[in-house]
């Protein structure tokens, strides 16, 4: 590589709901910050971006806005999705870069053609010599350690934060998948209504994620659960303590989590006129991937559901990432699963 090469950075986004991770090929992840923006409401300046924007997210006054420009894997803020993965980019940047040669970016499998071209007008935004395209489910199996391009039938369930993603994926393709629009997001807003429906109680979205970390479980535990909680009393506008069991939180979430599994059978259904790929399936395991597969006992209650052994990757969270960053690495190795 020439020295003028490699002033040139090359990069791989995990653009997601919740959280983007940004890959630097040589070095790694780098970089895992919210994918949240925080702007005056007046003149429309960004204020901050990532962590200090989160910060800011539950202690907003009304001169101050905050948008997550990715919602349920759809962009519903293209202006602030610019600024943000632009400014992430920034935090990132070593001395004397002078741009980016290689850009990988995942994408959700439901993605639109409309949302691709703006993702790819993106790209361009800011100033990508070379652009790759790769969904989320793929660059997971890749994370993991599959070898997407043989013949063999591997199936990836990527629970994220705005979306759930379930695909069976064989020869550089996705023979079976689904793209739910239930996922961790929604999971949390679930948990915030109940309290507030249940308890007169409200709580932020920062308080409701440390109860779906500490008490959310699919399955019923041995020994039940339960926290301390701070909110606002929704009548009388005090502040007020309750004690909140892991049963009410596991009741409150069935739902999304029942509709999860039932997309995972839906996939496995529609197998039947390849099924060679699900008998793979049923050798090989399911393998589970994103923030929800986190929570206690989902791997159990899949397993239960669909008789299909489940495997939690190691840190799910940033597997999708990793997968990335493997394909930055290896760009000829992979270039049959862009989808560019």
């Amino acid at each position: 590589m020439s020295f003028f090469s490699s002033l040139y950075r090359d990069i791989a986004i995990d653009f997601g709901t919740t959280n983007t991770l940004i890959y630097v090929r040589g070095l790694g992840i780098v970089l895992n910050e919210p994918s949240i923006v925080a702007r005056d409401c007046n003149t429309g300046q960004v204020l901050a971006i990532g962590q200090e924007a989160l910060v800011m997210h539950d202690k907003l006054h009304p001169g101050i806005v905050t948008v997550r420009p990715l919602f349920n894997g759809a962009i519903g803020d293209y202006q602030a999705m610019q600024e943000l993965i632009k400014g992430l980019i920034n935090k990132t940047k070593m001395r004397f870069s002078l741009g980016i040669r290689h850009l990988v970016i995942s994408i959700p499998s439901g993605i639109t053609p409309v949302e691709k071209r703006a993702v790819r007008d993106f790209a361009q935004h800011v100033g990508a010599k070379k652009f790759y395209m790769v969904t989320n489910p793929m660059a997971a199996a890749i994370g993991i350690g599959l070898e997407v391009r043989e013949a063999i039938g591997n199936m990836v369930v990527d629970i994220g934060g705005g979306t759930s993603e379930i695909a069976v994926i064989s020869l550089s393709g996705i023979a079976s998948g689904e793209c739910l629009k239930v996922a961790g997001a929604d999971i949390t807003e679930l948990i915030i209504r109940h309290l507030r429906q249940e308890y007169n109680i409200a709580v932020g979205e920062s308080t409701a994620e440390r109860i779906k970390i500490t008490l959310a479980s699919a399955y019923k535990e041995e020994k039940e659960t339960s926290m301390e909680i701070r909110g606002i009393n929704v009548e009388s506008g005090l502040p007020e303590v309750r004690m909140i069991g892991s049963g009410s939180i596991r009741n409150v979430i069935a739902i999304p989590i029942g509709q999860i599994i039932s997309s995972i059978k839906k996939c496995l259904e529609a197998l039947v006129i390849k099924p060679e790929l699900s008998v793979d399936i049923f050798d090989h395991g399911l393998f589970l991937v994103g923030g929800g597969a986190l929570i206690k006992g989902i791997d159990k209650k899949i397993q239960e559901e669909t008789n299909v052994p489940v495997h939690i990757s190691e840190d799910p969270q940033t597997v999708v990432a990793k997968g990335a960053g493997e394909i930055l690495e290896n760009l000829r190795k992979y270039r049959g699963l862009y989808t560019n």
